[in-house]
């Protein structure tokens, strides 16, 4: 007769038995032993995703639920929370902000050292969530810094016109709004010779989606060789018109040639 370890039902007291035993009793969820764990071992993760221990986030940080990059589109009609959510960690305050109130100086610049700060942090907490797979909109920037939705626009413009390089936003990855398309970054970058894991780093985009723009433009040009007309070409490529549109638009600048001009010299 095998001794019964007194010791032994510690460890199996766990919030997976706990989800299991509430998801049979209370919600009458009768099946598989295995199916339920999954179905445990799932919600364990967003826990731990959605409320990560505070002995990871350092003391200025703030944790934040957002859209996660998946490397797609947005989808007319499909609702926010219909999208993949990551938590990221934000850098909102650093160690330029803390010297800047004890130093305390510039006095009587109190407005421009605002615009400065907060521009930073702008651009630098868009930086880290891209950097973890996560998308800010202006409105969650705006929201976290306490400021309006404007003055956020505002910074991302300077920003943009600084460095020369577009925010890795929500609204610019996923094609949103009246902002210039990355698709067009992208070209550029790859006509100039770079290789498509270059062009995904030096753009922040995801390697898969640099590979299917170029194949597209590729293809694009191939049938514009054809002398075929947007509709036919958006039929045969699988793309909406105004898609390959951009591509075409694309293709005047760097292949004139497709349309009669003269070929652009690289």
């Amino acid at each position: 007769m095998s001794r019964i370890d007194p010791y032994a039902s510690i460890e199996k007291r766990t919030f997976q038995a706990a989800l299991i035993h509430l998801l049979e009793t209370e919600y009458r969820i009768v099946g598989s032993h295995r199916i339920l764990r999954v179905l445990a071992e799932d919600v364990e993760a967003l826990v731990q995703e959605f409320y990560p221990p505070t002995e990871r986030v350092h003391s200025g940080e703030l944790v934040w639920t957002c859209t996660g990059d998946e490397g797609q589109k947005a989808q007319p009609g499909k609702p926010t929370e219909a999208y993949k959510t990551v938590t990221v960690v934000l850098p909102l305050i650093g160690l330029e902000e803390l010297q800047e109130r004890t130093e305390r100086c510039g006095r009587g610049q109190g407005k421009a050292r605002q615009h400065e700060r907060q521009k930073r942090q702008v651009q630098r907490m868009v930086t880290s969530a891209a950097a973890q797979g996560g998308l800010l909109t202006l409105a969650e920037v705006a929201v976290i810094l306490g400021v309006g939705y404007e003055a956020v626009h505002g910074y991302v413009e300077e920003i943009e016109a600084e460095t020369g390089k577009a925010l890795l936003l929500k609204g610019y990855k996923m094609d949103q709004g009246s902002r210039p398309t990355h698709k067009g970054e992208i070209i550029r970058l790859s006509e100039q010779g770079m290789s498509p894991p270059d062009v995904a780093h030096e753009t922040g985009h995801n390697l898969k989606s640099v590979e299917r723009y170029l194949k597209d433009y590729e293809r694009v040009r191939m049938l514009l060789k054809q002398k075929l007309s947007i509709e036919a070409i958006s039929a045969i490529i699988g793309r909406g018109k105004s898609v390959v549109q951009e591509y075409v638009a694309q293709a005047q600048v760097y292949h004139p040639e497709l349309f009669g001009g003269e070929a652009k010299e690289s």
